[in-house]
């Protein structure tokens, strides 16, 4: 009845407007090409009962026309290479291919989603569908509640496909899984391509096994490493199974090659410094059979870095952070750092979750450092039923360390290096802490998740804002603060670390305008925005009578009333209702009658039209000439 409650729940999410489908995926291995035994292979796998005859003959087509294809991703530079292939590997991601696509031929219901899709929409023009809808209203109806009836009812109404998991019996206990509930958009093809008496839902994992080994598509290496995974329910089902086979069999096919390539790797860190003669030896030896280094490990062997173990420290900001600071005399000799201060603010979000928020300021060569960053996300109740192993740590929180490179003017930059884990994509177990030049960072890649992004550019020196901040006044860019707010910006923009001239000029109240153009969410959501122009404007643009028909809930016409009066002049345009997002000729009214009514200032776009900012002729020819990156078209990464 397990499997019969699955199918009942889909249905249930479906006449809600949702359908389950598993948050599974595969993708294709990669491996060598050309194996005797190629062409039994789909016959000798309908034998063993995994694939059906029309798995058997998909796959056999496949080989014949040379349209199985494996990619191969290269792990620093994350480029992808595809290929056809005939090789195991490629036969094992088909298989897993296969068991993602029965798991939906046995477990969608199109008829629910039918149902679904006709309420998603409430069209009754498709016969079908409102046949489909008519058939369960009705029967709902007609057993007034009776979930038991209603079940029996609905699973005597299944086609046979969702009665197959049913009947196979479990070999192997079914693992608890996790679901991802999407809307149903469409109805998916379905394909039969997986015996009736294979399981997809993990009943027959290890059998799976054992096939593929006696097949030889796995070697016994593969076979122990799975055998291994299978007894720590890492492999729940079917789909893993064959995925991590595929994994394996191409690591072992290709590994002579790839071990080649990292090899001339090792010798790259080793020629810019970040291996030594000594540990570079050490490497090599410690190479265990068919194993290559994962960049993450190697960062035990290289120069300023260390691997911080975070499963057994505090996770109490207090003392983590000090702790962490200790540990980075390894990783940078010569930041001496005095009067070290932790400190932790709470700010309600009006939900059940507080926001954590942490402060670290410390003294360096004579300088204050200070920053604040996001810490984690309390639960209000006290509760934490999803607490990680490991202590967090924040992502921003050496922003100031950076910062004190740079007034060095050091080449180097402190990253965080992370690893996944069962947890998380970024891993909460353990924590990676390196030292890099610029060139240095380029030889690790590309790969997400590894390294933290950082800036190489040392324009943003302390030193260096203050001479910007007067040059800012003196352009008359800060002319509306008053005393206090240019000091509190003044703090701001020496807090952390900044990389551009915007975050500079960011720190000081309405002098940038970034602008969400999805953000026509009621109430008067033009009168808003046109009221944050007015704002930047430096008294230039000072709108009355703002008059916004998109009003105070969403509007149902096609076009709304936008205007105001300016220096006693009237300015009115109709503006599109486009959903949530802002009609631009909006902002085209503005700048019309700044043009007519001002001229001699306006409106310019700026952080690659992401944000505006008012300025004089003599100001924007002035910025351009010596920012010119302020008014990039696309954002620039240093």
């Amino acid at each position: 009845m397990a499997y019969f409650k699955l199918l009942y729940s889909k249905y249930l999410l479906a006449t809600g407007l949702l359908v389950l489908a598993a948050a599974v995926g595969w993708f294709y291995m990669k491996s060598s090409s050309g194996w005797s035994s190629e062409a039994s292979i789909p016959e000798e796998l309908y034998q063993r009962q995994i694939l059906s005859a029309a798995g058997r003959d998909e796959l056999l087509t496949r080989m014949r026309l040379g349209k199985l294809r494996i990619q191969e991703q290269d792990e620093l530079t994350q480029t992808i290479e595809e290929e056809s292939s005939n090789s195991p590997a490629a036969i094992l991601a088909f298989c897993a291919e296969a068991f993602a696509a029965e798991f939906d031929y046995r477990t969608l219901d199109t008829e629910a989603m039918t149902v679904a899709l006709a309420s998603a929409s409430d069209s009754t023009s498709d016969i079908k569908s409102s046949e489909a809808k008519t058939k369960y209203e009705q029967a709902q109806q007609r057993f007034k509640g009776d979930t038991a009836a209603f079940q029996q009812w609905y699973y005597e109404q299944l086609p046979a496909r969702l009665k197959i998991e049913q009947a196979i019996a479990a070999e192997d206990s079914m693992l608890q899984m996790g679901w991802t509930i999407y809307p149903p958009l469409t109805q998916p093809a379905l394909h039969h391509w997986i015996h009736e008496k294979r399981s997809v839902l993990g009943k027959t994992r290890t059998r799976t096994v054992q096939d593929l080994y006696e097949l030889n598509l796995i070697d016994a290496t593969a076979y122990k490493q799975l055998q291994s995974l299978l007894k720590q329910d890492r492999l729940p089902t079917e789909v893993q199974v064959c995925q991590k086979a595929a994994e394996l069999a191409l690591h072992h096919a290709k590994y002579a090659k790839n071990k080649a390539k990292q090899l001339r790797w090792l010798q790259r860190l080793q020629q810019a410094g970040l291996l030594s003669d000594s540990q570079h030896l050490r490497l090599l030896r410690e190479y265990q059979p068919y194993q290559l280094k994962e960049p993450f490990e190697l960062l035990a062997y290289c120069e300023h870095s260390q691997i911080i173990d975070l499963r057994h420290m505090s996770r109490k900001p207090q003392e983590l952070y000090p702790i962490l600071f200790a540990k980075l005399s390894t990783v940078l000799p010569n930041f001496h750092f005095t009067d070290l201060k932790v400190t932790v603010a709470v700010k309600d979000d009006h939900s059940d979750l507080l926001t954590q928020n942490v402060t670290i300021s410390f003294w360096a060569d004579g300088r204050l450092y200070e920053n604040t960053f996001f810490q984690a996300y309390q639960r209000k109740d006290g509760t934490d039923p999803t607490s990680p192993l490991g202590a967090e740590v924040g992502e921003y929180f050496h922003q100031s360390i950076n910062r004190w490179l740079a007034d060095q003017n050091s080449l180097l930059r402190l990253y965080q290096a992370h690893t996944p884990d069962a947890q998380s994509i970024y891993g909460n177990e353990r924590l990676g802490l390196i030292a890099l030049t610029n060139e240095q960072r380029k030889l690790w890649g590309t790969k997400s998740y590894f390294l933290s992004s950082e800036s190489h550019d040392n324009r943003f020196t302390s030193v260096n804002i203050e001479k910007l901040i007067i040059w800012y006044q003196k352009l008359g860019l800060l002319s509306h603060l008053s005393p206090t707010q240019l000091a509190e910006g003044r703090q701001e923009a020496l807090r952390g670390e900044k990389t551009d001239f915007a975050q500079v000029l960011s720190c000081f109240p309405n002098v940038i305008y970034e602008l969400d153009w999805e953000s026509a969410n009621p109430p008067y959501p033009y009168d808003r925005v046109t009221r944050r122009f007015a704002a930047i404007s430096r008294g230039a643009f000072v709108p009355v009578d703002v008059q916004d028909g998109f009003g105070a809930t969403y509007p149902e016409k096609e076009r709304v009333s936008f205007g105001f009066q300016l220096r006693q002049q009237t300015y009115r345009t109709q503006l599109k209702v486009q959903s949530d997002w802002l009609d631009s000729e909006f902002f085209e009214l503005i700048k019309r009658a700044m043009q007519e009514q001002y001229g001699n200032g306006n409106f310019y776009p700026c952080l690659a039209g992401e944000a505006y900012i008012f300025l004089t002729p003599q100001q924007y020819t002035d910025l351009q000439k010596a920012q010119p990156e302020l008014f990039a078209v696309t954002s620039t990464d240093e």
